[in-house]
């Protein structure tokens, strides 16, 4: 009978160690799996942060590797490009530097003694205009005002200064009269803008005419 409950006994505690004993391998399997999974994680940081720097470090080289190329480039030593200005200069390219020398007189600087010298693109200047006087009187035809009005703002600047510089050729009873012709001229001239100023298409076009006969008129004299 002893002997009976004591094997049962010794049955019971084995199978007791045996499940006390698979508990702690599994408890330590676990500690352990989630120690691999820490040391995972803080090692995959690591990398994470190492990847990181390694970009930053890539792209950096490859910024002042580009910039270093750009810089070679830029001061590379290349031959000069020799540029014939002569003909431009002959043409009037420089007068844009006369405008700015001190040195010079302001009717120098301004093109004035230029233009009083240059009668012969004087008088170009003065017979082109004709053909912005008729394209202001086809804006007054359409009634675009302002358009009509923008074209002899644009015109009469030049204008009064060409034929004020081909009267001053003249001399005596002949000066008198391209003077009286001039004026009477932008007499009609101002007539004609204040009638497109005030948009009436009659007075308009009276004033188109008197101005294009003044304008023929005085021109006729030079």
């Amino acid at each position: 009978m002893f002997s009976q409950r004591s094997h049962t006994a010794v049955i019971v505690f084995s199978a007791a160690c045996i499940v006390f004993a698979g508990f702690a391998v599994i408890g330590t399997s676990k500690h352990e799996n989630l120690q691999l999974a820490a040391t995972r994680a803080s090692t995959g940081c690591r990398n994470v942060r190492a990847q990181a720097q390694m970009d930053r470090r890539t792209a950096m080289t490859g910024l002042f590797g580009a910039m270093a190329v750009g810089a070679n480039k830029a001061f590379a030593v290349t031959s000069p490009d020799l540029i014939d200005d002569r003909k431009a200069k002959s043409t009037g390219f420089d007068i844009i530097y006369e405008a700015r020398d001190l040195s010079l007189d302001q009717d120098t600087r301004d093109g004035f003694t230029q233009a009083r010298s240059g009668l012969k693109e004087t008088k170009t200047r003065v017979m082109d205009a004709e053909k912005k006087l008729t394209e202001a009187g086809a804006f007054v035809d359409k009634k675009y005002w302002t358009e009509g009005r923008n074209v002899l703002r644009r015109l009469v600047g030049t204008l009064r200064f060409d034929l004020a510089a081909l009267a001053d050729t003249k001399s005596g009873a002949d000066k008198k009269a391209a003077i009286k012709a001039n004026k009477e001229f932008f007499t009609n001239l101002e007539s004609l803008d204040l009638a497109m100023y005030k948009k009436n298409p009659a007075a308009g076009k009276k004033a188109y005419e008197k101005t294009v006969a003044a304008y023929k008129a005085a021109t006729a004299l030079y």
